[in-house]
């Protein structure tokens, strides 16, 4: 018999400056996630271990966490599975090796550090024959996803190397689920590497939400999607929704944004 689960993903981390501190936000995003129907949540640059405690901290009603264990103690990828059921075969595959074509000596050897240190999570819902995968590309910051951009050769590689370890990790499950921060907008060549032909199924392809507040980008910059949740095999998506899209007002009565991008959530059926 089929199961529904709501599952949501969200780049926490946000651009030092213009918002207050993560561990000041953390606060209120955890206690909304805490309050909230969603069943898991795939969670993004979680770099520190303190972030990480917090935020453990902060999430009481979900006491199975998947990650893996970094450079410092902390999280592989930045990357961090909170559930409400029982996960297990939790492994993390990082992108080392992939490199870019173009650009730039200085460019090419911090993209291939970046390499380095990210990648993709993955863990299966115990009980669902249904794996989730939480990954984080290397960051486009030019701004152009055309063919001709220097990013385009190593995000095209990392997206690859993606959908080759979650084909491993999901082998025997009826259902898959991505999600993450891409980093690749979703009118970019690069898209249909992204569903990989078909293969994943989009429901935010119909909407097309920017996920990453203009606010926070150049004068004269357009928003786009560059977070996706995507489902594949038997699992079958719905109400798909974008969480933390407008300013919150902090404990300490400052207002802000949870993030410089928003949440992504949707109900799922799974096997």
């Amino acid at each position: 018999m089929p199961h529904s689960i709501r599952l949501a993903t969200f780049n926490v981390l946000g651009l030092p400056g213009p918002l207050p501190r993560l561990a000041d936000r953390a606060v209120e995003f955890c206690r909304r996630l805490d309050g909230s129907d969603i069943d898991v949540i795939n969670l993004q640059e979680v770099w520190g271990p303190r972030a990480f405690a917090a935020m453990r901290a902060g999430l009481p009603s979900y006491p199975h966490v998947a990650w893996r264990r970094g450079i410092g103690n902390r999280p592989a990828g930045g990357l961090v599975t909170f559930s409400r059921r029982p996960l297990d075969a939790v492994s993390f595959r990082s992108f080392r090796g992939s490199v870019p074509n173009a650009g730039g000596i200085p460019f090419r050897a911090r993209m291939a550090v970046n390499s380095l240190l990210q990648g993709v999570l993955t863990t299966r819902l115990a009980g669902l024959r249904t794996a989730v995968a939480n990954t984080h590309v290397t960051a486009n910051k030019d701004g152009d996803w055309s063919a001709a951009n220097r990013h385009h050769g190593i995000q095209s590689d990392q997206v690859r190397r993606l959908h080759a370890a979650v084909r491993r990790a999901g082998n025997g499950c009826g259902a898959a689920v991505l999600t993450g921060d891409f980093n690749i907008a979703s009118d970019s060549p690069l898209y249909p590497a992204i569903v990989d032909g078909g293969r994943w199924r989009d429901p935010f392809a119909p909407t097309d939400p920017a996920t990453y507040h203009v606010e926070y980008l150049p004068p004269g910059s357009t928003g786009r999607r560059i977070d996706y949740l995507l489902v594949a095999g038997e699992a079958t998506p719905s109400d798909p929704q974008v969480l933390f899209g407008e300013p919150v007002d902090l404990p300490d009565g400052r207002r802000t944004h949870l993030s410089d991008h928003v949440a992504l959530a949707a109900r799922i059926m799974v096997p």
